[in-house]
């Protein structure tokens, strides 16, 4: 109560510095008060823990384990830090473009012969890797087999220069029946589209079974080129 009467007793300016000291005080036990004050420590709670784990996990585990499931496992970890650094998983045709720099692979004046290679064997020849090894054999099985390697220029992108590793040995190639044939069973044939096979249709209706491909010369859709390249796929 002393300092009750004193305070009051005091110059009218001294009176406003003690508050105002008075007030800031208030002010900053609040403020320790509010944020927690000092007891915040650098050493990380068990929660905290736990997050840094999960972040752990989120931003390196896991990127590894999907990497892993497309191209480390594929490429037998060839591929493995380059994947990983870039962030992203290489296309067949990128995996392609690299793989025979890792492969074994034929030397020059060695060949595969063509008809008779499955995909394992053509990985071997230069410039050929699972993606174009698969694309020769599917379009193989749908030519009826090949007669020349010049027909593998008919595959988008194929590396040219892995022609001269292959050859075609004893070809006997499955030939397709001109005179019995349905329109739709005609077209799949790939050098058969479906005004082609209409016109042979046609002609069999009109004139009767055919004789040879010459027969059709005269239409707008066999040019003798077609006609040549497909000699080979057709009987009567």
């Amino acid at each position: 109560m002393n300092f009750l009467k004193e305070f009051f007793y005091l110059r009218k300016s001294d009176r406003k510095v003690i508050l105002t000291l008075l007030g800031v005080i208030v002010i900053a036990l609040g403020v320790i008060f509010l944020t927690g004050g000092d007891d915040e420590s650098n050493e990380l709670t068990p929660a905290d823990t736990l997050q840094k784990e999960t972040r752990h996990d989120t931003f390196q585990h896991r990127p590894y384990r999907e990497y892993n499931k497309t191209v480390y496992v594929r490429t037998k970890v060839v591929y493995r830090d380059t994947a990983y650094h870039r962030g992203k998983a290489l296309s067949e045709a990128e995996y392609d473009s690299v793989k025979p720099h890792y492969q074994v692979k034929i030397k020059p004046g060695e060949h595969v012969v063509l008809n008779t290679a499955d995909t394992t064997v053509l990985q071997t020849v230069p410039g050929i890797g699972p993606y174009f090894a698969r694309k020769v054999i599917e379009y193989g099985q749908r030519l009826g087999g090949y007669v020349s390697v010049d027909q593998l220029d008919e595959i988008e992108g194929f590396p040219l220069d892995a022609k001269d590793y292959l050859v075609i040995e004893g070809a006997s190639p499955h030939r397709l029946n001109v005179n019995t044939l349905s329109l739709n069973e005609l077209r799949k044939h790939p050098y058969l589209n479906f005004y082609q096979a209409k016109a042979i249709t046609d002609y069999r209706r009109l004139h009767g079974p055919l004789k040879s491909l010459q027969d059709l010369r005269l239409s707008k859709d066999f040019p003798p080129e077609a006609i040549a390249r497909l000699e080979s796929y057709v009987e009567f």
